[in-house]
């Protein structure tokens, strides 16, 4: 019984203290003042400045085929053509056409002034038989005859001055019937529209070829196109024909704007844009960057995106004072890189820069 209570009297204390932790060590870093420019890197695909898909306007079998693919062909250069016979015989129709208009058109100016002669002629002759007078039978029938025979003249004056007036008119179509025989002629040859590379054949020597179908694909190669969908933000510090930073094979060349859309896409409510540039050790279909500046900000404050602490969509940074930490709200700007630009703290605070999620308003601090 001894020893028991001996026991019972010198047992351990199992109930042990709490003791507070010490005020953990915290990373810092000092809110910035700067001027910086945000530069917004998007990526696209880089495709030629030009690129058409030709057809011919007529229909035809084709009779040459001058180029293949890869070739590289001047403007206006010939690279097919159909069959052309039935195209000349229509122009040589057409002109025929014309000219045989033509002298019928002179044929009745002259057939006019003849007429507007005569009838003037026997005009004075009706006259001068009524003032004879028509008291015999016979004075009546030859005044009747002058008369009917002045009518006669009238009538083809008449005629011949409606084909004189709409001379021109006719002229006009048959003049137009000449410049589309003329136009379906020069058809029957497919001429490059530009400088370019012949990317596609789809027709051979012997094909017969219909408007609208497909006959040959070049494209411009000297030049690039950089098209990007940006975002209204970005689109609103752009302009025409400002030059653009591209980096393309690790490289960096400069690129201007050709095009950019002031109304957004209804689906993406994005812009369009396009950049132009030399396709110097560059292809198309390759991948490029460009760096599109944004809006300059004067005397920003800027702190790294670590340091900032998200709740209840709102934003905080925690500023060190004495040893404290001081829960503050802030306003986001703008984020570039690593650093976010803020409104609603001042130049110069220490706050805290990393692992700001652990922390309590008010917290006792160790600083490094």
């Amino acid at each position: 019984m001894l020893v028991m209570a001996a026991l019972f009297w010198t047992k351990p204390n199992t109930h042990a203290a709490l003791q507070s932790l010490p005020p953990p060590v915290v990373n810092i870093d000092v809110v910035n003042q700067v001027d910086i420019q945000p530069v917004t890197e998007v990526i696209g695909k880089l495709q030629p400045a030009r690129k058409a898909r030709l057809h011919f306007q007529v229909s035809g079998q084709v009779e040459q085929r001058i180029v293949e693919v890869g070739q590289y062909v001047a403007q206006h250069t010939l690279m097919l053509s159909i069959e052309a016979g039935d195209f000349v015989d229509a122009v040589e129709e057409s002109t025929a056409l014309l000219e045989t208009e033509r002298a019928a058109i002179e044929r009745d100016l002259r057939l006019l002034t003849l007429i507007q002669q005569e009838r003037a002629l026997q005009e004075a002759e009706v006259a001068r038989i009524k003032k004879l007078g028509q008291d015999s039978l016979a004075s009546k029938s030859i005044y009747d005859q002058a008369l009917q025979s002045l009518y006669r003249q009238q009538a083809d004056e008449v005629r011949l001055k409606h084909s004189v007036d709409s001379a021109r008119s006719r002229l006009m179509i048959e003049q137009a019937k000449l410049n589309k025989a003329k136009r379906n002629l020069k058809r029957t040859a497919l001429l490059s529209p530009f400088n370019g590379t012949i990317n596609k054949i789809y027709v051979d020597v012997g094909d017969y070829v219909s408007p609208g179908q497909a006959a040959l694909e070049i494209v411009q190669v000297d030049e690039l196109d950089l098209s990007l969908e940006i975002t209204g933000a970005s689109a609103s510090q752009l302009q025409l024909g400002q030059t653009i930073k591209i980096v393309a094979n690790s490289n960096e060349r400069e690129g201007q704007i050709i095009a950019l859309a002031v109304d957004p896409d209804v689906a993406t409510n994005t812009h369009a844009l396009k950049i132009r540039l030399p396709s110097a050790d560059i292809l198309a279909g390759q991948l490029a960057v460009a760096h599109l500046p944004g809006y300059f900000y004067k005397d920003a404050n800027i702190i790294p995106i670590s340091a900032i602490l998200h709740e209840d969509g709102h934003a905080y940074v925690f500023e060190v004072i004495d040893n404290h930490v001081v829960k503050k709200p802030i306003t986001l700007v703008e984020r570039y890189k690593d650093i976010q630009i803020v409104e609603g703290i001042e130049s110069g605070s220490t706050i805290i820069s990393r692992d700001v999620s652990s922390l309590a308003d008010g917290q006792t601090v160790m600083l490094p």
